[in-house]
């Protein structure tokens, strides 16, 4: 395959890549600590949206394991291994498609967005910052990039689907409560109107 159109469009955003603009320490920053945002911004949404919060984990954890087992059957270089990069945080030389970084931020984004527009729109914002952060810093490519959010949303998609279905969060829940003595189960839904 030949892959000349989406290294010259890495190198187009790479070659202005630096970490000393208020811009680039955004970016630099957003690669190195986007996981752990959306991680904890799970756990801060447990607080208020339990079941917001186990569908985001859920989405966010098969995702990354999708894009690992795509991986196991596609290898491709990291942008830094074939060529002169500005790599502005290090890597170990591993497959670089698809990104699994932005795989897990899209899919929780979405996830999120199917509960709250409002609050989803703000994740999606944060999802489409890490992703291309990670063009930024020199550790992708744009279409590992873009293979990974469109296998994040496409995750998100089917799996809420079959969540709703199925309801396995409900019968968790309604076994719980069951379990402690209470008579009646209460079960956080979708806020449609957010």
């Amino acid at each position: 395959m030949n892959w000349d159109w989406d290294y010259s469009l890495f190198k187009l955003i790479n070659d202005h890549a630096n970490n000393v603009s208020w811009y680039g320490k955004l970016l630099v920053d957003a690669a190195n600590y986007g996981d752990y945002f959306f991680v904890i911004s799970l756990v801060v949404l447990w607080l208020f949206h339990h079941k917001m919060s186990v569908y985001g984990f859920v989405a966010g954890v098969g995702s990354v394991l999708l894009a690992r087992f795509i991986s196991l059957f596609y290898f491709r270089n990291r942008p830094f291994v074939d060529h002169d990069v500005n790599q502005l945080l290090p890597h170990i030389d591993s497959n670089s498609f698809p990104s699994d970084h932005a795989a897990a931020a899209f899919a929780i984004a979405t996830m999120i967005y199917f509960f709250s527009k409002r609050t989803g729109w703000f994740f999606l914002v944060c999802a489409g910052l890490v992703s291309f952060s990670r063009i930024w810093v020199g550790k992708h490519y744009p279409f590992d990039v873009v293979c990974g959010t469109a296998l994040g949303i496409a995750f998100t998609v089917l799996i809420f689907r079959l969540l709703e279905r199925f309801k396995p969060y409900e019968m968790a829940v309604g076994k719980w409560r069951a379990f402690r003595g209470h008579d009646e189960v209460e079960i956080t839904g979708i806020d449609k109107s957010a």
